[in-house]
């Protein structure tokens, strides 16, 4: 069976470095999608072909058994973008960029032919393969920003003290542009959506969303591949000293500023010990002027972007890991904590609650409630047992949810499953 992919790059280097990355012992990325190509191209059923966006590069290139389609870019000319600042509120005016990328598909599934097209998210330009796909499509979610777009201010942050974060006129324009993206995007998403009958979700909340969206739309399940330095055997240490580990990103609803508040509680009203370490790409500004709240003062460390390896060892070291997103599907950094043996705590939103049961494998707290999250932090820190028991069961069950052979036998299942019901 030829399956195409739409996704990311899963590993794809320029062919003028190839050789280089060959010298380096291995050229294919982290992320679950690459880890899941790495599984699925061992099979024999399988042909594998990845379009993805990347500029420069030749229309086709074949490495390791798989065929790659970088596809280029679309760059408005400057009266479009002058014309978008007019007509931001029109959600539907993206589309005249949209013939740009079905010209691209098109080419790249005349070339490959697939028997089946799946989708790695709905919300991308790579939705709109549905709109020319010769096949059936599988859609795949990953986030759903028609669901997002509603935290993307938080509790305490306007428009207006998000756009004017400081008074550079690009990063304002920047800013701007960006959410003007996401309201476009949630249209584009909802009319793939729309168009699309299967998708493989794998949580309640993925679930019922898509069924709204399209209530026509058939349901598959599956787990996803973690990266593979958390499968290897890792001897878990509970240090001394409170020390929680958190994974996030610049975006507000990764929820930065609910770690300082917790922060503020346990040091100035709990008088604990501890150090917060934050992995990730974190600008503290912002949310500093919003809470008040100075990372420095609070025991919060950020230690920048860091390898799967490197991540590893800090949360298999850590005394719990804490998740504090305002909204979220299935956090990959919460089944890497999981599968380590590391307790859990998670505001509870969004498909966090499909992959945590409340005192059994992890805990759910609020969002914007910080005494709570700060209370269980302490819980978990100072009753060790609960600790170990929370996290070996964690683990038993993360286990068996990542276990890669069983998440491609189903992967190749639901293959066969959207091609005969496309007959």
């Amino acid at each position: 069976m030829k399956v195409l992919w739409f996704s990311a790059s899963c590993g794809y280097v320029p062919p003028s470095q190839l050789v280089s990355a060959t010298t380096r012992g291995g050229y294919n990325g982290g992320g679950w999608m690459p880890s899941l190509l790495n599984e699925v191209k061992k099979r024999a059923e399988i042909e594998l072909g990845v379009c993805f966006a990347m500029d420069g590069q030749p229309f086709k290139s074949v490495q390791n058994g798989v065929s790659y389609y970088p596809f280029p870019n679309h760059t408005k000319c400057y009266k479009d973008k002058i014309l978008d600042l007019f007509k931001y509120r029109d959600v539907k005016r993206d589309e005249l960029v949209w013939q740009h990328y079905k010209d691209c598909f098109k080419k790249v599934v005349e070339d490959f032919k697939p028997d089946v097209i799946h989708l790695f998210g709905s919300e991308l330009y790579l939705g709109l393969v549905t709109f020319v796909a010769p096949c059936p499509v599988v859609v795949h979610i990953q986030g759903l920003l028609s669901l997002y777009i509603y935290i993307w201010f938080p509790s305490g942050v306007s428009k207006t003290s998000y756009l004017f974060q400081d008074w550079n006129l690009k990063r304002i324009y920047d800013r701007f542009q960006l959410y003007v993206y996401w309201r476009r995007s949630c249209y584009r998403e909802q009319q793939v959506l729309k168009q699309t009958k299967h998708v493989i979700g794998r949580t309640d909340w993925d679930y019922s969303a898509t069924k709204i969206m399209n209530p026509d739309r058939v349901y598959h399940y599956g787990s996803e591949i973690l990266r593979p330095e958390f499968y290897m055997d890792s001897q878990r240490h509970i240090p001394d000293k409170l020390t929680i580990v958190t994974t996030s990103s610049n975006p507000m609803y990764k929820g930065f500023d609910y770690v300082l508040d917790i922060a503020d509680i346990l040091k100035n009203k709990m008088d604990i010990d501890f150090e917060w370490l934050v992995y990730g790409n974190v600008n503290p500004a912002f949310f500093e002027k919003k809470t008040g709240v100075n990372h420095h003062d609070v025991n919060v460390k950020l230690m920048g972007v860091a390898s799967a390896a490197t991540l590893r060892d800090a949360i298999s070291n850590a005394t719990l890991y804490f998740q504090p997103s305002y909204i979220e599907n299935s956090p990959n950094s919460v089944c890497e904590a999981q599968i380590l043996g590391v307790p859990v705590i998670a505001t509870n939103v969004g498909g966090t609650s499909s992959l945590i049961e409340e005192g059994k494998t992890g805990f759910l707290v609020p969002t914007n409630d910080p005494y709570t999250s700060a209370f269980r932090i302490s819980q978990v820190a100072d009753d060790k047992e609960l600790n170990q028991q929370v996290g070996k069961r964690a683990r038993e069950i993360a286990l068996k949810r990542h276990d890669r052979q069983r998440i491609v036998e189903e992967l190749i299942a639901t293959y066969h499953e959207v091609y005969s019901d496309s007959k």
